[in-house]
């Protein structure tokens, strides 16, 4: 198995080449935010943008979900951007969500 070693919030992971950031990170322990990455999913979604993360010599936010790993990258995924950038996408998604979670119908399927 080819693998490549990337660094993760300064935690060395190795990784089989061809996986991306959020299944390595969740392979090492290291906790990405999440709603759309479902084990049953093939492809990446990246639908919910709150994977973002950051790597070294990249301009912006990446989506951990979609992004494949690479030998030396460094990712960081608990930034005040990133977490300032998090907070914003959960608020525009709860925004015209009906908030009534705890006794909606849809829990019961």
């Amino acid at each position: 198995m080819d693998t490549v070693t990337l660094t993760i919030d300064d935690i060395e992971v190795k990784a089989a080449r061809g996986k991306r950031i959020l299944e390595a990170a969740i392979e090492a322990g290291i906790y990405i935010p999440n709603l759309c990455a479902l084990q049953d999913i093939k492809l990446p979604f990246g639908a919910c943008r709150l994977c973002q993360v950051q790597i070294e010599g990249r301009r912006g936010t990446i989506t951990a979900c979609s992004e494949p790993v690479a030998d030396g990258m460094v990712v960081h995924t608990n930034t005040p951007e990133i977490n300032s950038l998090r907070r914003k996408i959960l608020q525009i998604m709860l925004a015209k969500h009906p908030h009534a979670c705890l006794t909606c119908w849809r829990k019961e399927r």
